[in-house]
């Protein structure tokens, strides 16, 4: 590979019957082309270049050395070549883990594009709402609700949840609607399940710089945002979720807002992957195609910020 540069360099004063225009068109001084040059011919142990003050020419063996030359030049452009599609093409199989909630609701409606744009990728996806050892657990990439507080992964940020309390029209027909937050001690909840604390997570609500902490009233709790979700279309009770998540309901009239100036900040949805340089083509592949499902989202976010 050392004679590759020295190969480019004869060539090109060859053809341009010029050190001075070698030497410009390569960004080289001239001394340093004509130093490549005697190099050669020194190693090949023949004159490659006919020289005088006006014009430089080849030999009779540098004209034979430069069809050869220019042979293995273009060979070696077409390996490159080659070689540089293959390190981009898009293939091999990625572990995706996935929060069930935005796997469900946002992200395999939408999987077909990338299946369809990159069928050399095969995809193992795992749902949960868990935290995930990237490393431990073989996994390229996991999509989350996450605060990326010391996150040792690089991470692709999309946009911030924001938890809601809802419950269906008829709950509230039945049960009355809640003016304040110290009136969901006498509602329903539908709590979801802490597996740290063994109960129900705590719903935290914040109205300008006020905030409050209520603990859910025992009596049905779930550790699943689906199972959540339905039990409140059925008429259960009261659940706080990720307003994104219950965005549709809440458009199509099957749930309503309950203290609808109350809400928190959550965590992102965010992309978390092992640290690569370069990341591999097929995981690069996967993650700009997340970018264009959670594009909206990146543009509200960046119109609010």
């Amino acid at each position: 590979m050392d004679q590759i540069a020295p190969l480019k360099t004869f060539l090109l004063v060859a053809e341009l019957r010029s050190f001075a225009l070698a030497a410009k068109r390569l960004g080289l001084a001239r001394s340093t082309v004509s130093a490549q040059i005697q190099s050669l011919e020194q190693e090949l142990g023949v004159a490659l270049l006919n020289r005088t003050t006006r014009r430089v020419s080849p030999t009779a063996d540098g004209e034979r050395f430069l069809d050869r030359a220019r042979d293995i030049l273009e060979q070696l452009a077409v390996l490159e070549s080659d070689f540089r599609a293959q390190s981009q093409r898009a293939a091999g199989h990625l572990n995706i883990e996935m929060s069930e909630s935005i796997a469900n609701l946002l992200v395999i409606p939408r999987l077909s594009e990338f299946v369809s744009a990159h069928p050399d990728v095969s995809l193992r996806i795992f749902l949960s709402e868990r935290t995930v050892d990237l490393v431990a657990e073989g996994i390229d990439l996991a999509l989350c609700l996450s605060h990326l507080e010391d996150s040792p992964y690089r991470f692709r940020r999309y946009a911030q949840s924001h938890f809601v309390l809802v419950a269906s029209p008829a709950y509230l027909a039945r049960h009355g609607t809640p003016r304040h937050p110290d009136d969901l001690e006498r509602h329903r909840a539908i709590g979801f399940f802490n597996d740290v604390t063994g109960r129900a997570w705590e719903w935290i609500m914040a109205k300008g710089g006020e905030e409050r902490s209520i603990s859910p009233p025992e009596g049905l709790t779930v550790d699943n945002t689906k199972a959540g979700l339905t039990c409140a279309l059925a008429g259960l009770g009261i659940f706080q979720e990720a307003e994104f998540l219950v965005a549709r309901p809440l458009a199509e009239g099957r749930l309503v807002r309950v203290l609808p100036d109350w809400k928190r900040a959550g965590p992102y949805i965010a992309a978390l992957y092992r640290p690569q340089q370069p990341t591999p083509p097929h995981l690069r592949a996967f993650i700009e195609f997340l970018d264009r499902v959670f594009k909206p989202a990146q543009a509200t976010r960046k119109r609010a910020g």
